[in-house]
């Protein structure tokens, strides 16, 4: 078709002619003469052959046995043509039965008692009559053959179409017809226009015709228009090939980033494969058109595929490593989320929710990425980016609105259509009408890419498709919702050639196994984490539910075979490389956490930066369980890393409930953070834990706390030292790592209990606390055991780098 389009169509035409021409003046001609021939030569050999026969036989003697061997090939023959010709016209298949028969009958006679001259002149006369019957049968059939091929050929089709063009077609009465494919599947071919005449003069009226003309289906003619107007090309198919349906093959490129192209959606009636290319993507070169990003739209009435085709894009942008899509449906909640709703950053479904997540989405996101892209120093790339790009330390989001009519007059949608693309948001839309009383019209101008499924009538496609694709054939209203997944794909950055070509999205499980197969296996992708901006502009809704969502994911055992760590760049700004690690229980090291925000009364917030992969901050301070890898039970001994084969004694038993204790005791100490009301608590607490286990306490405290005195205390060994300030206490503790510990190196945090308490005058539970401003930092990070961290580098993130007169060798990290 493109070759039509930018070529010259009449000397095509003729190539295509002659090609057929030539085929059957050469093959056509000699079958022709063949069976022309046949009885005659039949004829001739029962005749002439017969007492040549006879004369070798009876010098040989055996007559009797040659007489027997023709009659037997006469009638292995007759049964053949018998059984062969069955169906056809039962004078067809007596004359040729006779045409085989009769010859050897003659032969067998001949050659068993001899020439006879009455025999021979009868056998000449019957042959002469059945060959000139067989003759004018021939004719007649390869003249009606002659007549079919001729309708066909370029040349009568051509001749075809201008006497239909001037009976039925008077805007292109003057067109020419140039056929380049005619077969039982399709039709094509190019139509030149007269003087005057443009491809706007095909309206759809004209399309029914052509489709009536070439034996088409209804709905099943596209015109293809050039930069020329002087010529279209057509297609009509005599078949559907998208009636059935096809299942899905699974995520396109897990694990890429989300600026590669996503294959494997469908398919086009061409058996082009459906994709999609969804973020910004800059051109080549410095003048080459660079692809847009645009909000999208998925439209048509109901049951017509829309719900389905929306998760097969939800789990593929799930499963890259830089995008993850938000879920809204303010209707039918979880319903409609279902299996996808287990691989969403965010899912809301409930209106007030909805409501005030595109509010926040306006007015703290949106403005927040928009910072992070504009100024260098934020951003890792140290650039100002007018465009989301990948390694730009923010995750691509896709926010997917199920039933938007329902939101119908909400100015924050509008605005984010306005506003979200460059800061690398998509808003994709789902509604049966958009039409002005239930989508904004602002926002249908703002959607520029359109995803139409079957719809009701012409009306409801005028609405949202553009008009040139209306006037080239597109007719979604034929297949309506009686193939669900059928659409046309009016995207920006395909041609308008492409655009009309109807298309089918495969179809995943009616129970949405294949879904959940494919977000547990590419689990890791799926839990990367949400950038630290975008986490934060969320604030503690957002932080709520990330901690309950983790929660039910911890509460499942998980094993993934699995090497690497697919986190995005901004996991890790210290650019520390990948730990690998085989068939585990996937949990990431935590990216450095973004200033805490204030938490609500009884609720742990857990860092915004922290793995979705790895266990959720406790809600109370208790000690967390150990987890074993691959199932997350301590079912066997053997299993832990650090068991040696012998059972713990006593004093190993008191040393680790020691532990537990103190870690109970800090973590207690820094939630009161000093409060004087609740000292009292603290004090009765380390009174009942030191009494723990004592043989002669069996009984429980009861009454009041008992008071505690601040002046009377044992001497401490170490009371002529004077407790340094915390900034000092911190070049203490990342001393200690350096020296005692040393870079690369696992430890514990009573490992450095002793050197803390002798060298800053701090206590074990301050340790403990300023464990988090490390990891924060980026001087260590967590490992798969519990309470051991790994040592990446001794260097502050709170003072300026050696550039501007500091000590440290790392940049400061403004999350």
């Amino acid at each position: 078709m493109v070759a039509f389009l930018t070529s010259d169509p009449k000397r095509r035409g003729k190539a295509e002619e002659r090609k057929l021409r030539r085929q059957m003046s050469e093959a056509g001609e000699i079958s022709a003469t063949l069976r022309l021939l046949a009885p005659w030569i039949i004829l001739l050999a029962s005749i002439g052959l017969a007492p040549l026969a006879y004369l070798g036989a009876q010098a040989a003697d055996a007559q009797g046995f040659t007489a027997f061997c023709a009659a037997a090939c006469g009638t292995v023959l007759v049964g053949s043509s018998l059984h062969l010709n069955r169906g056809r016209e039962i004078f067809a298949t007596c004359h040729e039965a006779f045409n085989f028969g009769a010859p050897f009958a003659v032969f067998a006679y001949t050659v068993l008692y001899g020439p006879n001259a009455l025999l021979e002149i009868g056998t000449f006369f019957a042959g002469l009559a059945s060959a000139i019957i067989w003759h004018k049968r021939h004719g007649n059939h390869t003249l009606r053959d002659l007549e079919r091929r001729g309708a066909a050929s370029p040349a009568a089709m051509s001749a075809a179409w201008r006497v239909f063009a001037a009976e039925h077609m008077p805007t292109i009465r003057d067109s020419e017809m140039v056929v380049l494919a005619n077969t039982k599947d399709e039709f094509r071919g190019g139509i030149d226009l007269g003087p005057g005449e443009v491809p706007g003069d095909i309206d759809e009226r004209v399309i029914d015709k052509i489709t009536r003309w070439a034996g088409g289906i209804a709905g099943g003619t596209t015109l293809f228009v050039g930069e020329q107007l002087d010529r279209v090309g057509v297609q009509v198919l005599r078949r559907d090939p998208l009636k059935q349906p096809f299942p899905w093959l699974g995520p396109s490129g897990p694990g890429e980033s989300i600026i590669e192209t996503i294959d494997g959606l469908g398919r086009y009636r061409d058996f082009v494969p459906l994709t999609m290319l969804l973020p910004h993507v800059a051109g080549k070169g410095d003048l080459a058109e660079d692809k847009q990003q645009s909000h999208m739209a998925f439209t048509g009435m109901s049951r017509s595929g829309k719900g389905d085709a929306g998760e097969l894009l939800d789990v593929n942008v799930a499963c890259r490593r830089d995008s993850g899509v938000i879920l809204l449906d303010p209707v039918k909640g979880a319903q409609q989320l279902g299996v996808i709703g287990d691989a969403a950053i965010w899912s809301l479904s409930t209106m007030s929710a909805v409501r005030a997540f595109l509010w926040c989405l306006v007015h703290r996101t949106i403005p927040m990425r928009a910072q992070h892209l504009g100024e260098p120093w934020r951003n890792p790339l140290g650039k100002n980016l007018r465009e989301w790009v990948p390694g730009c330390g923010l995750t691509w989001l896709m926010v997917h609105m199920y039933e938007a009519s329902a939101l119908y007059g909400n100015e924050n949608m509008v605005k984010i259509t306005e506003q979200a693309a460059s800061v690398g948001i998509m808003l994709l839309t789902e509604a049966q009408r958009f039409v002005h009383d239930r989508v904004d019209t602002t926002q249908r101008a703002n959607t520029a890419d359109i995803v139409h499924f079957g719809c009701k009538d012409p009306d409801d496609a005028r609405f949202t498709l553009p008009p040139e694709l209306i006037d080239m054939g597109a007719k979604p209203w034929v297949w309506r919702n009686k193939q669900p997944g059928m659409c046309l794909t009016a995207l920006t950055h395909l041609p308008l050639n492409r655009q009309v070509i109807p298309a089918r999205w495969a179809r995943r499980a009616r129970d949405g196994s294949d879904v959940a197969a494919a977000l547990d296996e590419h689990r890791p992708f799926v839990e990367i984490d949400l950038d630290p901006v975008t986490a934060a502009s969320f604030g503690d809704p957002y932080a709520k539910f990330a901690a309950a969502r983790q929660a039910r994911r911890d509460a499942r055992p998980r094993q993934h075979a699995f090497t690497g760590q697919p986190g995005p760049r901004y996991a890790d700004p210290l650019g520390q490389p990948p730990v690998t690690r085989g068939a585990v229980l996937v949990g990431q090291p935590p990216a450095p956490a973004p200033a805490p925000a204030e938490p609500a009364p009884g609720l742990v917030v857990p860092p915004a930066a922290q793995r979705r992969s790895t266990p959720a901050a406790p809600a109370e301070p208790a000690p967390a369980p150990r987890q074993v890898p691959g199932t997350g039970f301590d079912l066997d001994p053997g299993d832990d890393p650090e068991f040696d084969g012998t059972e713990p004694g006593a004093e190993e038993d008191r040393a680790e409930l020691t532990e537990v204790a103190e870690r109970v005791i800090g973590d207690m100490a820094a939630e009161m953070d000093g409060d004087p009301d609740a000292v009292h608590v603290l004090h009765q607490a380390v009174d009942a834990l030191e009494r723990m286990g004592d043989p002669r306490d069996d009984e429980p405290q009861t009454g009041p706390p008992v008071e505690r005195f601040d002046d009377i205390d044992f001497p401490d060994p170490d009371e002529d030292l004077e407790e340094v300030s915390r900034d000092e206490a911190m070049d203490v503790l990342l001393d200690v790592l350096a020296i005692d510990i040393g870079v690369g190196n696992q430890f514990r945090p009573s490992d450095v209990y002793a050197a803390i308490r002798g060298r800053a005058k701090r206590s074990d539970s301050w340790v403990r606390k300023e464990m988090a401003t490390l990891t924060a930092w980026g001087c260590i990070r967590d490992t798969e055991v519990y309470g051991v961290y790994e040592v990446i580098h001794t260097q502050r993130q709170d003072r300026p780098g050696p550039a501007d007169g500091g000590g440290g060798s790392w940049p400061v990290q403004d999350l």
